[in-house]
């Protein structure tokens, strides 16, 4: 065997375990919440010592940090695919299509990413300046999809693209808080409002 193939042989077993592992701490983090998961928790539901997931994250705080960030990656990866080249109110109506998505897809992960989100405005939160990163990152790419709506024609020119970012991302976020403290919610039918809701509150009427 060549030391080439050796070496991706080890990458893989590493990325096995990292994936085995966030796993188990999203699952453990829905079912038992922050302050019971634990690093030898997730080595045993994970299949791995308590010593290997300290040696690969270095604290519980890196592996809430780690928990947070792939599943925000994910997050993105998923908006930027659905949103494509698209602007304007077209790429913010795909991103509440690409959430919606998300909660029928991977409830779990959505869910434990929230609860580290919202988690997070404990001032002693070790992986605070993770969500907000995100956070800060999100808006950005909201404002300029509006911005470019505007360039394009499409959306109000007196609209503030910060403003409108921060706002729709308020929205989502709460009603991801209802949806987590309540899953019975009607979802669906509040995710097809707000596609609505954007077209009548940016986009330039038609003559």
């Amino acid at each position: 065997m060549t030391a080439e193939a050796k070496r991706r042989t080890q990458e893989e077993r590493t990325a096995l375990s990292e994936q085995l592992m966030t796993e188990a701490a999203v699952s453990l983090l829905v079912e038992r919440g922050i302050a019971s998961t634990t690093l030898a928790a997730i080595g045993e539901r994970s299949g791995y010592s308590r010593g290997l997931v300290t040696h690969r994250f270095g604290s519980k705080a890196g592996l809430l940090a780690h928990v947070h960030d792939s599943v925000a990656a994910e997050w993105v990866n998923r908006v930027n695919t659905l949103v494509g080249r698209a602007t304007g109110v077209t790429a913010l109506q795909r991103v509440v299509d690409a959430l919606y998505q998300f909660i029928v897809d991977e409830p779990e992960e959505l869910r434990a990413m929230y609860l580290l989100r919202y988690s997070s405005i404990d001032p002693g939160a070790e992986f605070r300046a993770n969500v907000a990163k995100v956070n800060r990152a999100h808006v950005r790419a909201l404002a300029r999809w509006i911005e470019e709506g505007k360039t394009h024609g499409e959306i109000l020119p007196m609209v503030d693209a910060r403003i409108a970012a921060e706002l729709f991302a308020s929205v989502v976020d709460g009603l991801l808080y209802r949806w987590a403290v309540d899953p019975e919610i009607p979802v669906s039918e509040l995710y097809e409002l707000i596609r609505a809701h954007l077209g009548y509150a940016l986009r330039v009427p038609s003559p």
